[in-house]
């Protein structure tokens, strides 16, 4: 690792400012689960590193105006286990104790999974299904975006050079709100997803489903909604039939997705799979079917 020089400061201010110096050649640490690895591959080789282990304020976790507010520094092992995620949003207290080893959850952080934009990374299909805005400062001052609108491809976002991620906002899952996380790889233990996904259903007093968000990873560059299957199950009754429907859906956007690639017959199967356990998981926590 050839780095000319290493920065931690305390504030965020103070980070901006180093930034701002030199923000096309400066990379922003965070926990540096995945930075490392590819510093010492040299597939990103930076002058500067810019470590925000130090700042307080990006590792802070509330409750505001009927969302969760969730620092970037906040790390996976912290938000599987915190009272908030775990009534609120307990999808993405799923998705966070997915992640890797208890050694990675422990030291890797969600600002910095969804920075990296890894097509397989467990926490990005949980943001998207719970519709989270990233906050972004930089030097053209601060901007909410959807993190719908972040993702650019494999390793790539629409975060400038001169900003930092510090924060993700959650809306509180509202009233007959259930959701899951599930994620299919070569092991139970350490593995990298071959798929995840992430799913939310809202239902009325008389059943119906109102509202769908279905986001899947590892299945192309990035993680996505699929807005078919969301489709196909808003305003309906739940039913196997209807889920046969969804299933059928699923493998079909899976398949477009990924074309001709070697995998592409094993994720479509596996697609399916997965929707139908999110269904089973669903209609279980709920007693709805």
């Amino acid at each position: 690792m050839r780095v000319l020089d290493y920065f931690q400061p305390t504030t965020l201010d103070e980070a901006l400012r180093c930034l701002a110096d030199s923000p096309n050649t400066t990379k922003v640490l965070a926990g540096g689960t995945d930075l490392i690895i590819q510093l010492r591959e040299r597939t990103v080789e930076p002058e500067y590193i810019l470590d925000l282990g130090g700042i307080k304020e990006l590792r802070e976790l509330r409750q505001v105006d009927g969302n969760l507010v969730i620092g970037s520094m906040t790390t996976f092992a912290a938000i599987e286990k915190d009272p908030l995620v775990l009534e609120y949003v307990p999808l993405l207290s799923q998705a966070a104790g997915s992640v890797g080893s208890p050694q990675i959850r422990n030291t890797g952080t969600i600002g910095g999974n969804l920075a990296n934009a890894a097509p397989a990374a467990d926490g990005i299909p949980a943001l998207l299904a719970l519709e989270a805005k990233a906050l972004l400062i930089g030097g053209r001052g601060e901007r909410e975006v959807a993190v719908a609108d972040l993702l650019a491809g494999i390793n790539r976002t629409h975060i400038a050079d001169d900003e930092i991620l510090c924060r993700l906002v959650i809306p509180v899952l509202p009233p007959r709100t259930c959701g899951t996380f599930v994620k299919l790889g070569r092991r139970k233990a350490l593995a990298i997803a071959r798929l995840n996904l992430a799913l939310t259903m809202s239902f009325n007093d008389d059943g119906v489903i109102v509202k769908t968000a279905l986001a899947v990873g590892a299945v192309g560059t990035s993680a996505y909604r699929v807005g078919q299957v969301e489709e196909v199950l808003t305003g309906k009754h739940p039913s196997p039939e209807l889920f046969a429907v969804a299933r059928q859906l699923i493998d079909q956007t899976v398949a477009a997705r990924l074309g001709s690639r070697p995998t592409a017959t094993y994720k479509r199967a596996i697609a399916g799979a997965a929707l139908g356990r999110a269904f089973a998981t669903i209609g279980a926590g709920s007693g709805r079917w």
